[in-house]
């Protein structure tokens, strides 16, 4: 999905020539991983600490922000609605050579009210030369190298049940030799209630890849300790609203761009007899795991009828080898391979009570292609529905469940086409991939242009995000997030070992921002001024999150510009209670 096909033909067929060879390295999994913490031969103790706020800029091994550069060593101030979780980068500078540091906060109090409060030390990846900090570890300690600020992830859920007031706490730093430092913290808790991820009406798509996760922890795919280790990791998406699960129907739907490979969770087999016939186990394994145990029950993703490589591959059992066929739209063939399938799988997903929620998935295919696959599910399994990707929206547009055109084509989405397709109960969302530069969710992109994103669609009035990879990992990504030709971090936002990215916990920032839009927009019917109010937001938010205004760089600004617009209208709706 990624407005690349043909920018990257070539290094797509060399990854898919050099990846089965790729796919068999072993990762590294040092527990010391950090690409800024090698050992320091120095025996100088540390003399000093210092603690200060970070919370809009991207921390580098080598530079000495946010120290003398802006940032607040004086108080992190936090705000949030009850059900809202309130995040924010620190940065501990050590005086005087390497330190074992660690971080604590026993919490944030009211009187005899108390929220947790979690932190956890960033660590450092390298992306594209640059060593900087992303990786949100799932400890309080580390190890830390002469002349680097050590970065630290504050983090707290409100409960939803939480009395409103204002909330203090200290987050306090230590090492062996040194005072131990602490920086105030103060959380302003609304009475406004955000309700639980699975009741968000953001969608969310953030494509999953389970052979990832399989190769990393070297465990057998589909088996008991794959589902085991993927847990955490899909709760975590779960958690940011995640709305649709990502299933392939055959081998490499996108002809292999990722490190490791994207098989097919159906095997298709041809009997001795010459019936096609799919066996479906792995499948139901993983909507069964996503759907009733992970929560994720709004789309089941099937791609695709429209493989880059138009083949589907298939285990012979006459020659005992596997093999392929052609089946490209226009075809005969086209129909040939796909009609049985679709009237098998739409029989078995009906079986299965999922026939209602599947979509056939598209990515990047010419209106042709996509009019003859629509053609077919018509026919052959009147209940799915479709949904695509595409550069550029065309006349199509108007007639697919489910459209996402990347942001740079996003206005074409807007005004009269967009109401007629919510009236239709249809889905308009937008994406980025390598593509644009800005606003995006590389390692190295400002951290604020992840929740922008969130903040344009809300603006727009479109439903969400999608975006190509949410765990699509590299070799090592804890130790580089580089992958060939990509910008570095486009192929996934979250780390092995179920640990977060600055950016992934942004982007859910956009996604509740979106949220809390829609429910102060739900009160414009309490009245004239309710209404008065609402407008005035709404106006102001549309000026600022354009599809012009996306590429520049005033991210961090527009982002805090419409936290204070939420809240000034938030007070004014109350107001006029």
């Amino acid at each position: 999905m990624k407005h690349r096909i043909a920018y990257n033909l070539f290094l797509c067929s060399m990854i898919s020539v050099f990846q089965p060879v790729m796919a068999q390295w072993a990762p590294e999994r040092h527990p010391q991983y950090d690409a800024a913490a090698s050992v320091d031969a120095s025996q100088v103790m540390p003399t000093a600490l210092k603690i200060a706020t970070a919370l809009d800029e991207r921390l580098v091994a080598n530079r000495a922000y946010p120290f003398g550069e802006g940032g607040d060593e004086s108080e992190l101030r936090l705000r949030g609605w009850r059900g809202e979780r309130c995040s924010a980068q620190l940065a501990v500078q050590v005086i005087g050579g390497a330190a074992e540091l660690s971080v604590s906060c026993d919490g944030l109090c009211m009187g005899d009210s108390k929220i947790d409060a979690q932190v956890s030390m960033l660590r450092y990846t390298q992306a594209e030369g640059v060593i900087v900090a992303d990786v949100i570890g799932n400890d309080g300690s580390c190890y830390n190298p002469v002349g680097v600020n050590r970065g630290v992830w504050f983090s707290v859920d409100i409960p939803r049940a939480a009395q409103p007031g204002v909330y203090r706490g200290t987050v306090e730093v230590t090492a062996p030799g040194c005072e131990a430092v602490g920086l105030p913290v103060e959380l302003e808790v609304q009475e406004a209630v955000l309700p639980a991820p699975a009741d968000w009406k953001f969608h969310l798509d953030l494509w999953q890849h389970p052979q990832a996760v399989a190769r990393w922890h070297d465990v057998e795919p589909w088996s008991e300790a794959h589902f085991a280790v993927m847990r955490p990791l899909m709760q975590r998406l779960a958690e940011a609203g995640q709305k649709c699960i990502t299933c392939t129907l055959l081998d490499e739907a996108w002809n292999g761009q990722t490190y490791d490979w994207f098989p097919s969770m159906i095997r298709w087999v041809r009997g001795k007899d010459g019936v096609m016939r799919y066996d479906y186990s792995a499948l139901d394994a993983w909507i069964t795991f996503m759907h009733d145990e992970i929560g994720i029950r709004e789309q089941i993703s099937c791609y695709s009828m429209l493989p880059w490589h138009l083949k589907v591959k298939y285990f012979d059992e006459t020659t005992g080898k596997w093999a392929e066929m052609k089946a490209e739209p226009g075809e005969p063939s086209f129909e040939q391979v796909w009609a049985p399938f679709l009237q098998d799988f739409y029989r078995h997903m009906q079986e299965k009570g999922w026939a209602e929620k599947t979509c056939i998935a598209i990515d990047e295919r010419p209106d042709y292609m996509v009019r003859a696959a629509m053609e077919l599910v018509r026919q052959h399994a009147p209940g799915f529905r479709i949904a695509s990707a595409v550069d550029k929206p065309s006349e199509l547009t108007r007639s697919v469940y489910n459209i996402s055109p990347v942001i740079t084509h996003a206005g074409t989405t807007l005004g009269e086409l967009l109401q007629e397709r919510r009236k239709a109960g249809f889905i308009t969302t937008f994406y980025v991939c390598l593509h644009p530069a800005r606003p995006n969710t590389f390692t190295c992109s400002v951290p604020a242009e992840a929740e922008w994103l969130g903040l344009f669609a809300a603006a727009n009035h479109l439903d969400g995000f999608l975006r190509w990879a949410y765990n699509s990992w590299n070799r090592n990504p804890l130790a580089c997030t580089d992958f060939v030709h990509w910008p570095s971090g486009d192929c996934f936002l979250v780390y092995p070992g179920n640990r977060s990215s600055i950016r992934f916990e942004r982007l859910r920032d956009g996604v509740e921002d979106f949220e809390k839009i829609q429910i102060l927009r739900a009160r414009a019917s309490e009245s004239e001024h309710a209404a008065a109010a609402v407008a005035e937001m709404n106006r102001r938010l549309a000026e600022i999150f354009t599809v012009a205004r996306s590429a520049g760089t005033s991210h961090t600004e527009d982002v805090l510009r419409a936290q204070e617009i939420m809240e000034e209208t938030r007070q004014a709706l109350d107001r006029g209670k």
